[in-house]
């Protein structure tokens, strides 16, 4: 019995299987998530620091929504490359996204993970984002030790805006050092959004990241990562007061520092691993099986 714990305890803490979702809290024609970028690792990648300038990788999520795993996307390069858009152009280099700087840091190359949480149906033209009321959902397994994968980060940009964004500053631990499982649910409230600092929030319209158009098309800012001021009153002539074709303001609810405004909601929980047969249930059900190759060979002589 001792030795049988012993391994079942070894086996809990090299691999696992989480779920995260992402809900977006915020009102009908409020503010829309892009594709959260996660990762599970040792707790020494730091995604970003308050109050200092922010890291090219937050710059792309919080202007243009781009990660760097966009390639992980079922049939999202595909789309593209029939709209005509060749991904390999992209304004954005390869080495300057958070996929990559996670890839290269040591919390990376120890074992680290990462993700995209995404709907999953795409748009048209093709925008892997999380609508008001949406939850995008993401199975993720954990094939390593715990001490590799105990803490949390995430980031994503929230639109429209010119470079505002969510994201955990310092890593959210899942496991306690004994590989127990604590899991995370938490709401991140519209007074929680950050501004990256980069970009000028002048919310023109040619600036904003409407269409593949715009990417890396905003105002350099060269300040520093900070909760975000807001975005400009109703009737000001900002993203608030954006008119689609038809006269529709899909974003007249997207004012997210309004008293009690909610943006989004995520949890972590583990999936039970399956329980394995016991080998003695095995043994049994071939010993009878053998009985009754016996009975019948008796019988049939």
């Amino acid at each position: 019995m001792a030795l049988g714990s012993t391994m079942a305890m070894a086996s809990a803490t090299t691999a696992a299987t989480l779920k995260v979702s992402v809900e977006n809290l915020s009102p009908t024609k409020g503010s829309i998530l892009s594709a959260v970028w996660v990762a599970f690792h040792d707790g020494s990648f730091d995604t970003f620091d308050l109050g200092a300038p922010a890291s090219s990788g937050i710059e792309h999520v919080a202007e243009d929504g781009t990660p760097g795993l966009e390639n992980t996307i079922p049939g999202f390069i595909e789309a593209l490359k029939a709209l005509g858009v060749d991904i390999t152009n992209s304004p954005i280099p390869a080495n300057e996204t958070i996929a990559s700087l996670f890839a290269s840091s040591s919390a990376g190359m120890n074992g680290g993970i990462q993700s995209l949480v995404f709907p999953d149906i795409l748009l048209s033209p093709p925008s892997p984002v999380i609508f008001p009321g949406q939850i995008a959902t993401k199975m993720i397994s954990l094939n390593g030790s715990v001490t590799s994968h105990r803490y949390f980060s995430y980031t994503t940009f929230v639109f429209p805006s010119n470079d505002a964004f969510i994201g955990n500053d310092d890593p959210i631990e899942i496991f306690d050092a004994d590989g127990k499982f604590i899991g995370a649910d938490f709401i991140v409230l519209g007074n929680q959004v950050l501004d990256a600092g980069t970009e000028v929030n002048d919310e023109d319209l040619s600036n904003v990241t409407f269409d593949l158009s715009k990417v890396g098309k905003g105002v350099d800012e060269n300040g520093t990562i900070q909760l975000h001021p807001g975005l400009k009153s109703l009737g000001t002539g900002g993203v608030l007061d954006y008119e689609f074709p038809g006269g529709d303001r899909l974003f007249a609810n997207a004012d997210f520092k309004a008293p009690g405004y909610q943006v989004a909601r995520i949890t972590i929980t583990q999936v039970p691993e399956p329980v394995p047969e016991p080998a003695t249930t095995t043994g049994l059900f071939a010993l009878g099986g053998l009985f009754i190759l016996r009975r019948r060979v008796r019988q049939g002589r």
